[in-house]
């Protein structure tokens, strides 16, 4: 059931996703970020905004705040997963592992390869205040509004 938490929490998330996205793609060598960078960067975090975190809400500041960080890393995870999991099928595709297994594993590698470029502070920064932000402003719009 749509609610005004679940909705800011949506909002905000995928703004924050969409900032990262920005941050991501510059630091990138040219022709190197994915075409689908956006869309997954954005689209995931709405969803995790809008699922996860607007149930969240209802406690204190303290923990919609705590929460949002929790939604945050929820969505950083997701993100990172599914570009991991893309590279790893592109990889198959061109036989470059010799077994299923391996390129299981390998989905693991790549998350802590792909993870390497959020190490940046300023995506830092922003992934932490967005989360932030998300959480007390899902728990200002569940009081205001419910």
């Amino acid at each position: 059931m749509p609610t005004a938490a679940k909705l800011a929490a949506a909002f905000i998330f995928a703004l924050t996703g969409y900032i990262v996205a920005d941050l991501i793609r510059a630091n990138m060598p040219d022709g190197k970020a994915s075409s689908w960078l956006m869309i997954i960067c954005v689209g995931l975090p709405l969803i995790i905004g809008w699922r996860v975190m607007g149930r969240l809400v209802g406690k204190n500041y303290g923990v919609s705040l705590n929460s949002g960080f929790y939604g945050i890393v929820v969505s950083t995870v997701s993100v990172t997963f599914v570009f991991s999991v893309a590279q790893m099928i592109k990889k198959s595709r061109r036989l470059q592992y010799d077994g299923p297994m391996e390129a299981l594993v390998d989905v693991f590698a790549l998350m802590l390869k792909n993870g390497v470029h959020l190490l940046d502070p300023y995506i830092l920064l922003t992934l932490v205040l967005g989360g932030f932000i998300g959480g007390a402003a899902a728990e200002w719009a569940h009081r205001k509004f419910e």
